[in-house]
This record gives structure tokens, C-alpha cells and sequence, in this order.
């Protein structure tokens, strides 16, 4: 049998690789000055990384019996938000710029990345329904608890650093990655403090 360390290698792998893979590109595209739509098409294959990551999360999870059938649905309702997220959000930027869009057309391309998020709400509603392992539930809860606390944190220091102009405006959707990583991070603390 594999150790818990040796099991959960390939997930701090996969999952470093896809955080700079995604913040990487990101980065590079704007350090280039690639332009809005080449920026979204160099951002969508770092995406695939997340496949092998949930992958090998899954595969620790049930290493050390923590994988549940609610789980497995949550993690692949976790990916179909991800995918639908980034996709959408290329689709609004892209259609944006090449259908030169405005009036109703405009407003219905700035919202679609915007349903992704009510998905992932209910995902984790379901989650939280399905889940007939108490612990299990609690450590959800836990991971989430930590993310809001995160983003709370996070953007009432950079409001009041922004409001004396210390800072440059955020946008409002940076909201949804900063609580992602919270979750991520959550979910890391979680484990840390069950050793």
C-alpha cells in the first residue's frame, strides 16, 4: 500500500503546477501585452491541468478513506464550473471585442461569466445535502468558512488601501479567484491541522 505522504505528492505536484500554469499565463500575457483575446486563448490550456489535479486528489482522498461518493460528484461538479467559467469567460471577452457589442448584446456577454458562480453555489449546496459523512461535511464547511474570512479579509484591507489611494482599483470578480484559493487553501489547512 502507498504511503499518505507518497499519495499526496502528486496532488501538491499537479496542484503547484496548475496555480502557476494558470497565474503564469496570465501574467505572461499581460507582461507581453498579447491583447484581450490572444490573453484568454493562452489562458485556457492551463485549464486541462486541473483534470489530472482532481485526479490525484481523488486518489489521496481514497488513500485515506475520505472519498465519498458526494465527493466524487462534488469534484466533478468543482470541474464543470472551472471549465464553464474560463470558457465563458473567453466567450464574453472575445465576443466583446470582435462583435464590437453594445446595448443588450454587451450586457449579456459581461453576465455570462457571471453563471458559472451561481453553479458553483449550488454545487456546494448539493455538496453539503449529499454528504452523509458529518466529518467529511464539517471539513467543507471549514474550508469555505476559511475562504470567506479570506476574501472578507482581503478586501476590506485593499478597499481602505484603495480609498487612500495607496492601491489600484480591483475589480469586483476577483472576488471569485481570491475565494478559490481561499478554499484551496482551506482545504490545506484542513489537513495540516488533522496530522
Amino acid at each position: 500500500m502507498v504511503s499518505e505522504t507518497a499519495a499526496r505528492r502528486p496532488v501538491w505536484l499537479w496542484g503547484f503546477t496548475f496555480f502557476v500554469g494558470m497565474f503564469g499565463t496570465g501574467f505572461a500575457a499581460r507582461w507581453f501585452d498579447l491583447g484581450a483575446i490572444p490573453s484568454m486563448l493562452v489562458m485556457i490550456p492551463p485549464m486541462l491541468l486541473l483534470t489530472p489535479f482532481v485526479r490525484a486528489t481523488e486518489r489521496a482522498q481514497a488513500g485515506c478513506g475520505a472519498l465519498s461518493p458526494a465527493g466524487r460528484r462534488y469534484n466533478r461538479r468543482g470541474m464543470a464550473w472551472s471549465f464553464s467559467y474560463v470558457l465563458l469567460l473567453a466567450v464574453a471577452v472575445i465576443g466583446s471585442k470582435t462583435l464590437h457589442a453594445q446595448g443588450p448584446l454587451l450586457w449579456l456577454l459581461a453576465l455570462l461569466p457571471a453563471l458559472p458562480v451561481f453553479y458553483l453555489l449550488w454545487a456546494m449546496a448539493r455538496y453539503l445535502v449529499e454528504e452523509q459523512d458529518e466529518y467529511l461535511r464539517m471539513q467543507v464547511v471549514n474550508a469555505a468558512l476559511f475562504a470567506t474570512g479570506l476574501l472578507l479579509g482581503t478586501a476590506t484591507v485593499w478597499g481602505f488601501l484603495e480609498t487612500f489611494r495607496l492601491v489600484p482599483h480591483v475589480p469586483g470578480w476577483a472576488a471569485v479567484p481570491v475565494w478559490a484559493i481561499g478554499l484551496g487553501l482551506g482545504s490545506f489547512v484542513n489537513r495540516w491541522r488533522d496530522k
